[in-house]
């Protein structure tokens, strides 16, 4: 750093009591104990937390903006965490949760009719079956209550006041993490449905939701994880989904296969934005294949035109990557098929019926013959293998360059920022080199600039009123010579 001498002695003292302290700042030692998973990762931790420091020092916020702060903050969120997030995420009732239950081959996550998931509910791999639940603090349920409050969410309220929610509320925000462990798959679910449900009223304050499962088939360190709709009428919790996709290591973006309309389009484009326009991340999963009329005749025509858009600029950019990253599946099928043997008997049961009308829109009549195309038909254990071997093989190393893209940015960002406060000082440092004669210039030629200023704001206001008054005065004698003429 060049060192800078001043005539002025307080001027000198000033300067090197400033740099002693942005050295001090700089010296201190970091907490890397979060960041020791990769030698790596943890060396750009502590870069960026010494950054942070200085940046949030006396005389630089002014050049701060919230969103650089934020991109720092969500950096060392990723170097502290050493997981490999796949998030599902698409607008409410595109059925991700349906999703999620066949690729965990068990129905975890509920998918009645209104919808469930207004929290982050992460899968991952656990030594025991468990439950982890966090909370809301109060200033972010302020925020969320406005939110609410000014989109004129009617249903998200009125459901809130008949729940009587608002009794709960002082028991859970702030409320310290907690967590339930569970001997059985029936008690798990019990227990996420508890905190999830739509008709619990203590789902309002649920922030986010950890499942950890002993039957999970995917490698420890990778999670699955269930978002709020990206058309929430709650813009706080679709917000929470948007800032999601641009932490998340890959996406799976969930687009209803019977329709390709503006809105699912306009969700699709805003993934890619938020994934950063790093389309290879991006995977568009077109779900409830079984609803078309002729699901297998009907999404030929629908991919071709799907491809149309999905290639363009914006999406994926190629037709090769959208042919490749888009998936067709019918996860309730899926899960039909593979439960059919517990309702086969009960010709009544809900799920007979659902499967008999599947079948007849594929033109099959016996379900054991054509059992194994019906599973391939779905799709199901295509996307699993792409999963397991495309996304979240060698997701360590996958990791680790997805820190260090995120960290060139923040670098680039804070480059930027210093050269704007650099050329912005290096003028007061000229001034300040001549001694405090040149001060006192540059301060009275910065004071008559600004009286000129003020003198010229004086002069235009004075000439606006004059116009004004001719112009009414005008107006006035027009109006007169019309009434004259009306007599």
């Amino acid at each position: 750093m060049e060192t800078i001498r001043f005539k002025n002695t307080e001027l000198q003292k000033m300067y090197d009591r400033k740099v002693e302290e942005l050295k001090i700042l700089a010296d201190r030692p970091v907490d890397s104990s979060p960041y020791l998973w990769d030698k790596t990762v943890a060396r750009y931790a502590a870069t960026i937390k010494k950054a942070q420091r200085l940046l949030a020092a006396d005389g630089m916020k002014d050049y701060i903006t919230t969103g650089m702060m934020k991109n720092l903050g969500k950096l060392l969120d990723m170097c502290s965490d050493a997981e490999f997030h796949i998030a599902l995420v698409g607008t409410i009732k595109a059925g991700k949760s349906t999703l999620i239950n066949a690729l965990l081959g068990y129905e975890y996550a509920s998918t009645e009719v209104t919808p469930e998931t207004a929290a982050l509910t992460k899968f991952k791999r656990a030594g025991t079956d468990y439950i982890r639940v966090s909370f809301y603090t109060k200033e972010e349920w302020a925020e969320l209550w406005k939110s609410a409050e000014d989109a004129g969410a009617k249903v998200f309220l009125e459901e809130y006041r008949q729940l009587k929610a608002d009794d709960e509320k002082r028991k859970w925000l702030d409320r310290r993490r907690i967590q339930a462990d569970c001997s059985t798959k029936k008690k798990l679910v019990q227990e996420i449905t508890r905190w999830t449900s739509s008709r619990s009223p203590v789902h309002y304050f649920v922030k986010e939701v950890e499942v950890g499962l002993k039957d999970f088939d995917l490698p420890e360190g990778v999670v699955l994880v269930d978002t709020p709709g990206l058309d929430d009428i709650v813009e706080y919790r679709s917000n929470i989904t948007r800032d999601y996709i641009d932490r998340a290591n890959a996406v799976l973006v969930c687009v209803k296969a019977d329709a390709l309309t503006g809105q699912e389009m306009g969700t699709i484009f805003s993934v890619f934005s938020n994934a950063r326009y790093h389309p290879e991340k991006v995977f568009i999963i077109a779900t409830q294949l079984d609803t078309l009329n002729r699901p297998e005749e009907n999404w030929k025509h629908q991919e071709r035109e799907w491809m149309k858009h999905l290639s363009r600029k914006g999406a994926f950019g190629s037709q090769g990557l959208a042919e490749r990253n888009t998936i067709p599946v019918s996860a309730y099928l899926y899960t039909l098929l593979k439960g059919y043997d517990t309702y086969a008997q009960d010709e009544d049961s809900e799920k007979n019926w659902d499967l008999e009308s599947i079948l007849l829109k594929l033109r099959v009549r016996n379900i054991h013959e054509n059992y194994d195309r019906l599973c391939s038909f779905t799709n199901i254990d295509k996307l699993k293998r792409v999963i397991k071997d495309d996304i979240a093989e060698h997701h360590k190393e996958k990791l680790r360059e997805d820190v260090e893209g995120r960290y060139l940015e923040c670098r680039e960002e804070i480059q930027s920022c210093m050269k704007r406060i650099r050329e912005d000082q290096e003028d007061i440092i000229r001034a300040s080199r001549g001694g405090i004669e040149e001060i006192q210039k540059k301060q009275e030629e910065f004071t008559r600039k600004y009286e000129d200023a003020k003198k010229d704001k004086k002069e235009l206001e004075a000439f606006i009123s004059k116009l004004h008054r001719m112009t009414q005065e005008r107006a006035d004698e027009l109006e007169r010579a019309i009434r004259s003429t009306g007599r």
